[in-house]
Parts: structure tokens; C-alpha cells; sequence
């Protein structure tokens, strides 16, 4: 049963709904939320333990430690009912977010499959620390988040760039590698008519040089990768 702490109450606005901050073990709070908000939700973000084999979480009051035998599969015991009492609260077209790692993101996808049969699963990779974190072999830069929601649910509305946000560049490659000589395939020609591109010309012999970035030839416009 959730019981109000009048002192902690959280108005942000008289005329708007109150917002609630439930304090209490996570699996007791969603089997109470089930009972007042089944189907109410629209969206649900959770930051589970990552289960990297250090000592902070605890299954059935152990600890569970790398060299824990059953490591994997209690924390998929513990995932399983919190993810299914998860599923109940969403509405129809609520979207449901749980972020992880290399630990264990694999094995949450397969369970994530068994318990939203006919929703939409996306595994987006988060980029969180460009220096990389030191693991056994690799670096690493990133974690994942997964993103489910039911098939056809449209969840990412239009985005209009502003002009600031725009950044013009020359139709090729620049950088190091980026010349003729290190891409010989990747130079030809870009073929316009009607400011559609029709088709892609061939790669010239080596000896070829155009005299403009762009040549009109019976109508049709040829873009070549150079900068003048």
C-alpha cells in the first residue's frame, strides 16, 4: 500500500496535476501502481542495475559478484518480473526505455523478445564518454538503450533543422586519405536532368581530368568530386 508523506508532497503549480515521487523497493512500487494505473502510463524509463560483477545489487539478500556461478540468470529472474508488471502499466501507445551495457545488453533483448511479443524493439547505442572506458580488451564509449513500443506506433515526431544547424560542405571527401590517388572508385561523376540525379557515370581512366566540378552534356548535368 502506498501511504502520502504530507511534508514531501511536490506542487509545482496549483492548477496543474501533482506530481508523485514513490520511494520503496521498485518491484512492490510497480505491483501497487498496477492496481490504481494498469494501462495509464505513457511512458516508462528505467536504469536497472548493469550487473558488471561488482558488489551493488543484491538478489534474494546476497550479493551477486562475478564469480557468482548463477550471476546472469538471477539477474534475468529479477528483470523478468519487474519487465512484465512494466508492460501492464503502459497504454496502448506507450513506449517503454530501459537503458544497459556490454554486460548484459544482449541477454536483456532475447528477454525483452519473450515478454513484448509483437512490439517493436530498438537497441540504440548511446555515446556517454568519447575517452572510452578501459574493459578486458577493449574501450569502451558507449552503452545502449531499448526502445519498445507497439508495431506501427509512430514515437519520433518530425524535426525541422534550423538554418544554424545546417553545415554546407563540397560534394566529396576531405581528410586525410580523401584524393583521387587513395579512392580511385569512388571518382566519377553525379549525372543530373531536371535537379533529380537520373544516374551515377562511370569511373574515368586515370589520365582524365575535368575541367569543372560540373559539365552540361546534352542537357544533363555531370557533378564531379573536385572542388572547382
Amino acid at each position: 500500500m502506498l501511504k502520502e508523506v504530507k511534508n514531501k508532497e511536490i506542487i509545482t503549480d496549483k492548477d496543474k496535476p501533482v506530481n508523485l515521487l514513490i520511494e520503496g523497493d521498485n518491484y512492490h512500487a510497480l505491483s501497487v501502481l498496477n492496481y490504481t494505473h494498469a494501462k495509464k502510463i505513457d511512458v516508462i524509463y528505467i536504469d536497472p542495475p548493469y550487473n558488471t560483477g561488482a558488489r551493488d545489487w543484491k538478489y534474494n539478500n546476497n550479493y551477486v559478484d562475478i564469480n557468482d556461478a548463477w550471476r546472469h540468470s538471477k539477474w534475468l529472474s529479477m528483470m523478468k518480473h519487474r519487465l512484465e508488471l512494466s508492460k501492464k502499466l503502459l497504454k496502448e501507445d506507450g513506449v517503454f526505455i530501459c537503458t544497459i551495457d556490454e554486460n548484459e545488453y544482449y541477454r536483456l533483448g532475447l528477454l525483452l523478445e519473450e515478454i513484448f511479443k509483437g512490439f517493436e524493439i530498438h537497441c540504440i547505442t548511446i555515446v556517454h564518454n568519447p575517452r572510452g572506458v578501459q574493459g578486458k580488451n577493449f574501450s569502451y564509449t558507449h552503452e545502449y538503450a531499448y526502445f519498445v513500443f507497439r508495431k506501427d506506433l509512430k514515437v519520433i515526431g518530425p524535426r525541422k533543422l534550423r538554418s544554424d544547424e545546417i553545415y554546407w560542405s563540397n560534394l566529396r571527401n576531405w581528410g586525410g586519405e580523401s584524393s583521387r590517388t587513395d579512392a580511385r572508385n569512388c571518382f566519377y561523376p553525379i549525372i543530373i536532368k531536371n535537379n533529380k540525379i537520373i544516374e551515377f557515370g562511370d569511373v574515368p581512366k586515370n589520365n582524365f581530368h575535368p575541367k569543372k566540378q560540373t559539365e552540361v552534356k546534352d542537357g544533363k548535368y555531370y557533378v564531379w568530386p573536385i572542388d572547382i
